[in-house]
């Protein structure tokens, strides 16, 4: 289940979370095995090991949640991205202790075989908040009854929002809802790099910017050029990611500004990336964009305008 993003609904028919700065992650526990799924359907499991432990607690479950990663005690998603790509067994090991997660659970799906999806939104609030969690890698994401007054608290404290939830409301399994609301302080895009410019005053094909995209019905909407947050990691990693998807054309189906044209590397737009910006002008371009990472958790089907 998605949320719809909008302005933040207010009455006693609704509960608010804090938005948190992560990777969305299903925990799907049979017999104490836990898998973790990501929003694309992957598994994530190997990646994470220090969130299996839950299947010790729990032999059969299934938690919707946030894997977060917290930097000065704010969640941060260029944190993750550090560890959302990596498989290798050795190198998981090492940021578990470097970057260590949490599994922020927010809704449970199935309990001891039962199916909780048709049930009210306050009842699998319930029986979440009756599951003991210590000690497993996993905690629940706390819920407020001021929704302005979360907001506020988020805004002040660098969060990205908060998330609106009707208390009556069931669980519609892979559906943007507007029975779920999240209204962020700062937006986020993910966007399709449709091509990529040298670093200025580079002699080496380093990347300084990327030009972005964004899926509609008349094809891929070209959203602007993002050179802000490309340190030399995502430079390297995305030279990396790119460098087989060279094409001789621009795959943006408006034209491109012949300022942010010129010298460009066109390529296919099969990488995802997380872009945070100011909002979207009425051309359609984000205002202010700074690169946030790689979203190897996010198929390209699945990149939309969020605002």
């Amino acid at each position: 289940m998605l949320a719809s993003a909008g302005d933040q609904p207010v009455g006693p028919q609704w509960i608010y979370e804090v938005k948190w700065d992560g990777m969305r992650v299903l925990a799907d526990i049979t017999e104490g095995r836990v898998r973790l799924i990501s929003r694309t359907g992957r598994d994530i499991t190997a990646g994470f090991p220090e969130l299996t432990g839950v299947g010790a607690r729990l032999p059969d479950a299934l938690l919707d949640g946030e894997i977060i990663t917290l930097v000065d005690g704010v969640p941060s998603f260029e944190a993750l991205a550090e560890r959302i790509h990596v498989t290798d067994r050795r190198r998981v090991e090492e940021l578990t202790s470097t970057i260590p997660v949490t599994g922020m659970a927010f809704d449970l799906l199935r309990l001891y075989g039962v199916d909780l999806t048709g049930r009210p939104w306050q009842e699998r609030r319930a029986s979440l908040d009756r599951l003991d969690l210590d000690g497993t890698g996993w905690t629940r994401s706390p819920v407020y009854l001021d929704g302005p007054a979360l907001l506020a608290a988020t805004r002040d404290q660098g969060l990205e929002g908060t998330l609106a939830k009707r208390i009556t409301s069931t669980y519609q399994a892979g559906r943007r809802s507007k029975d779920w609301i999240k209204t962020l302080n700062r937006r986020q895009q993910a966007c399709l790099v449709g091509g990529w410019r040298r670093r200025s005053g580079s002699s080496r094909a380093s990347i300084g910017s990327v030009l972005v995209g964004i899926p509609t019905a008349d094809g891929l909407h070209y959203a602007g050029r993002v050179g802000s947050g490309l340190t030399a990691t995502w430079q390297r990693r995305l030279q990396d990611s790119l460098a087989p998807l060279a094409q001789p054309d621009p795959p943006f189906a408006d034209p491109v500004p012949p300022a942010d044209a010129a010298g460009t590397v066109w390529v296919q737009p099969l990488v995802v990336v997380e872009v945070r910006h100011l909002l979207v002008t009425s051309a359609g371009r984000l205002r202010q964009p700074v690169f946030r990472g790689i979203r190897t958790d996010l198929a390209t089907e699945g990149v939309r305008y969020e605002s």
